[in-house]
Parts: C-alpha cells; structure tokens; sequence
C-alpha cells in the first residue's frame, strides 16, 4: 500500500444521473438525448479533484449490490485509488437535472439503505492501516444508517493521536460529537452551521440573511476559543466566510454562467484541502478553493476540475 497524503472518508457512494435539458417543465414528459452517469458522492468528488490537483489521495467508503463493480470501475478509470468495504446495501442513484435556458441544476437524492452488520467494523480496521499512511484525513457527508454513532468521532481522535490534521465537511451530532476528538478545520456552508449549532435561526441553504451569517461568524469564533479549531463557511454563490483564530476573513465567489453546481462544495473542500496543506494561508486557501468551485460549475460531470 502507497503513502498518500490525504484520506478522504465519505460513507454514503453515489450513482449520480445527469440529465441536460435546455429546459424542462413539471408534470409534462421530458425527453432529452444528453444524459450521463458518473461514480460521485461528495467523498468521491473530493478526492477526484484532489487527484486532478495532482495530489495523492486515497478514498474509503463501502459499497454493495449490484452496481457495486460498476461504481468501483468508474472510480478506477477517474483514476481513484478506492478501498469500499462490502456492505451488502445497494448504491443510491440520485439525479441532476439542467436547465440550459435557467442555468439551473435541480438535484433529486434518495436517501441511503442501512449496511450491514460487520461493515462498520471493516471500516474501522481499513481506517487504521491507511491512517497510519496519510497526513490529512477529510470526513466529507452524511454517513449511511448502520454505523455506529461513535464512528467519525474515533476517526478523528486517532488521526489527532497520530498528528494528522483533520478537515470536516459534516453536519448535526456527528460534527458537534467531533469537536472535542481535536479537528483542525470545520467547513459546513451556513444552513448546515445554522442547523447544527444555531436551529433557532432557521437558516435555509442559499438564504442571504446578513444577520444570521453575522450571528453565525460569533459562533464560529467560540468554537475557536472553546476547541481552537477553525471554521470556513460556504455561502453558494455569496462566496464563503472564514475565521482563522485572530479574524474574519469574507471572499467572494467567481462569476461565471454555471452549466452544473452539484459537486461545487466538494471541490471548494478540495481545493481548500489542497491549499492549506501546502502551507498557504486561509486566505489564499480560500482563494484556490473558490478556483475549484468555479472550475466544477463549467462542468457537466460533478466533483472535477478538467
């Protein structure tokens, strides 16, 4: 097994379907000859964009059921190094839809299936072998039912017992249950902060509500002082706000004419990832990160950059 150095753990895979239309209209048949289906889930598109960076990148999720080799295939050929446990549950296949006329994309996702009995435990012991080889681990999403609670809270404490730097894209109790275990970057976008740490606020995605991104911005500096640990906050197409332990520092998205945004969030992570393990700072980091969630918006197939 090759040294990489960077993790990515993503415990929910996906078939994403992608439908072009240059528009399409609800409660009508819809035809169109542009369609493709790509192996994605936003470890999957981490770690590709990582690889298209150039970097080393290994991902670890599972994998089940009849589209389990196709899955698997897709991410060898995107040049993925991919270690999937069994987990006996099939893999959901979501659908994007694009409008050409509205630059829209619309994402219909199926919730996962429970995986089986012993697939935690499979994780676990491929975890620590490839832990022990990586520098950055990046726990990206929702996890499938049937893992333990306890899952991304360990994974995080033994990557901080071995000095490796942990970047989290999750959200709920598994985020509020990591915090102690020594990450050293959150990165929700603000609904996912807000629903988190703040469900007072009501705050949906995509929502421009200044006062609640001001009262999330305190937030993010009392989790620096109770745990020290960074936060970057995605905003869609208002950019993204991050506190470095000393400031606030707010950077816009690049404009462009969107063809897809799935995967957009993914490659911000990627690309952030990739940044600060150069040693640059949040602010150029930043900066790399909007660059890659531009690159995958003028792209059909989610989660790259080329």
């Amino acid at each position: 097994m090759s040294e990489a150095r960077f993790l990515v753990v993503s415990l929910n895979p996906v078939m994403q379907r992608t439908l072009l239309y240059e528009s399409w209209k609800e409660n009508q048949v819809n035809r169109t000859r542009t369609h493709y289906l790509h192996a994605s889930g936003k470890g999957v598109n981490v770690a590709r964009v990582l690889t298209q960076l150039g970097e080393e990148a290994v991902h670890l999720t599972h994998a089940g059921g009849a589209d389990r080799e196709r899955f698997l295939t897709m991410c060898r050929k995107d040049g993925l190094t991919i270690y999937a446990a069994d987990s006996g549950s099939e893999i959901r296949t979501c659908v994007t839809i694009l409008s050409g006329e509205n630059h829209s994309s619309t994402e219909l996702i199926a919730d996962a299936g429970p995986v089986a009995a012993g697939t935690d435990e499979a994780v676990r012991r491929e975890f620590e072998k490839l832990i022990a080889k990586s520098g950055f681990l990046i726990i990206s999403g929702t996890r499938a039912p049937g893992y333990r609670d306890d899952l991304y809270p360990w994974m995080v404490q033994e990557a901080t017992k071995r000095g490796v730097t942990s970047i989290l894209d999750i959200k709920g109790e598994d985020l509020k249950a990591c915090l102690p275990c020594g990450p050293a970057l959150i990165k929700p976008n603000l609904s996912e902060f807000c629903s988190t740490f703040l469900p007072e606020l009501g705050v949906e995605e995509h929502e421009a509500d200044e006062s609640a991104l001001e009262t999330a911005a305190k937030e993010m500096e009392r989790i620096y002082r109770d745990y020290g640990i960074l936060t970057v906050l995605t905003l869609g197409a208002r950019g993204a706000l991050g506190w470095n332990g000393q400031e606030r520092i707010r950077r816009p998205a690049l404009s462009i004419t969107p063809l897809n945004t799935i995967g957009c969030g993914d490659a911000f992570t990627a690309g952030l990832a990739y940044s600060l393990a150069e040693g640059q700072s949040l602010i150029d980091a930043l900066d790399k990160a909007a660059e890659c969630a531009a690159a995958n918006a003028g792209l059909i197939k989610p989660g790259v950059i080329e």
